[in-house]
């Protein structure tokens, strides 16, 4: 897959890059936080057209666009999915649809869904916290008393917002049931972005891939034939790539010298529609807008990044319950151990002894070296001939009547056979 890092270390490089990826809590200095609006948990569907080595699999999840409720939520926090800790917590929010008791210091509810849908200019709530800075040369007149450190509705500004979804599967028995956890074999498919809309959305993607054409085109690898996995979705919602880097060292005072240049890189990955919204962060994008730095005039907006509305308490993604299927067995495909000879002609016996469909190449050699090849295509449970088409070698071979060797389908041998559904080929040898 184009691959995801599992759940783990999911959280850990969300954990590391939240001061340049994620939405962060606001700082004590200035700053821009956005309440965490919450979803429900996604749900697992059923998986469909199960082959020995893939399966489609479907699930629904909230992508955060329906209409804001606000949930009760006790001191202690709530907890909303138990598989990935995720505990709510209370908010203080104002963007203009919640009630009023949503924006209290109090904060004992939380809002679930509210996400502006994708392209929208819904309200979402934002709290920018500027105060006023003179600091040798530096100056921020700030936003006011009034504003500052308040949550405040900021329009979605038309953005374009999203969930990342991701199917993770593990086999059965390499995952700990103990704790929940997948093991070392656990595989994801490639994530997928569901625009934030109302209700629920389906989502479905392929795990594995079925035959050398489909891991080709996909680059799925192949699930195993004759095994049961489990299956789940991973969602981080309330995703918006219409948000920026932008050094902010200055604007929070961190600062040295005459006249005071910036102390160190500070990048903060806050949506455009807030930066927009504040006079002074809004001046940093501004085309020539630079921070110095170590004797170095860097440009202060560094470039654009991923900020989400959903960061919870920590814990940033949702995960639907598991569900389950067992790949069918695969099967072989038969070589016969003795050649059929007409003069100079030569064909093999090949018995398909699967429920699916076998094509490809068989290559014959003598000491290593190719002797002939041969291609088959035989429908399920068929037997049929493949012709030989000798190479020098096979030639010589054939009227000494040696035995040649059959070449493995192997991804390092110099001569390999190819089986084009991955049936294994059985047979070593074939007398000529």
């Amino acid at each position: 897959m184009t691959s995801k890092v599992s759940r783990a270390a999911l959280i850990a490089s969300l954990v590391v890059g939240a001061s340049g990826l994620v939405a962060v809590p606001a700082e004590a200095a200035n700053g821009v936080s956005t309440a965490n609006y919450y979803v429900n948990n996604p749900s697992i569907g059923s998986a469909v057209n199960i082959t020995p080595e893939s399966a489609v699999v479907s699930g629904a999840i909230d992508t955060g666009g329906s209409p804001e409720s606000v949930l009760p939520v006790p001191g202690a926090g709530l907890l909303w999915n138990a598989t990935s800790s995720l505990t709510i917590t209370g908010e203080q929010w104002n963007d203009g649809t919640a009630v009023a008791v949503a924006n209290s210091s109090a904060k004992a509810y939380a809002p679930i869904d509210g996400i502006p849908v994708s392209g929208s200019n819904s309200n979402v709530s934002v709290t920018i916290t500027d105060n006023a800075i003179t600091n040798g040369g530096i100056t921020d007149p700030g936003i006011g008393s009034a504003l500052s450190g308040k949550p405040q509705p900021v329009s979605n500004g038309g953005a374009d917002n999203y969930s990342d979804v991701t199917f993770e599967y593990d086999p059965v028995s390499d995952y700990d049931a103990s704790v929940n956890q997948p093991g070392a074999l656990v595989q994801q498919a490639q994530a997928i972005q569901v625009p934030t809309t109302t209700g629920l959305s389906s989502v479905s993607t392929t795990l594995g891939a079925f035959g050398q054409a489909a891991q080709t085109n996909t680059g799925n690898a192949p699930m195993t034939p004759g095994t049961k996995y489990y299956y789940w979705i991973l969602q981080e919602p309330g995703a918006t790539d219409q948000a920026s880097n932008i050094n902010v060292s200055a604007w929070v005072g961190n600062t040295s010298g005459t006249p005071a240049v910036a102390a160190q890189t500070n990048p903060k990955c806050y949506p455009n529609a807030a930066i927009a919204a504040d006079p002074t962060l809004n001046g940093y994008t501004l085309p020539g807008a630079t921070v110095t730095y170590g004797g170095q005039t860097l440009p202060a907006d560094q470039g654009p990044c991923i900020y989400y509305y959903g960061n919870t308490g920590g814990a940033f993604y949702y995960q639907s319950p598991n569900g389950t299927f067992t790949t069918p067995k695969l099967g072989t495909v038969k070589i016969a151990k003795k050649a059929t000879v007409t003069g100079s002609k030569v064909t093999l016996g090949v018995t398909d002894s699967s429920t699916y469909k076998a094509s490809g190449t068989i290559d014959l050699t003598v000491r290593g070296k190719l002797a002939g090849t041969a291609k088959f295509t035989l429908k399920p449970h068929a037997k049929g001939t493949a012709k030989v088409t000798l190479k020098a070698k096979g030639k010589t071979a054939l009227q000494k009547g040696e035995t040649v060797k059959v070449a493995p389908v192997s991804q390092t041998a110099n001569v390999t056979s190819v089986s084009e559904w991955d049936q294994p080929l059985v047979g070593r040898s074939v007398k000529l």
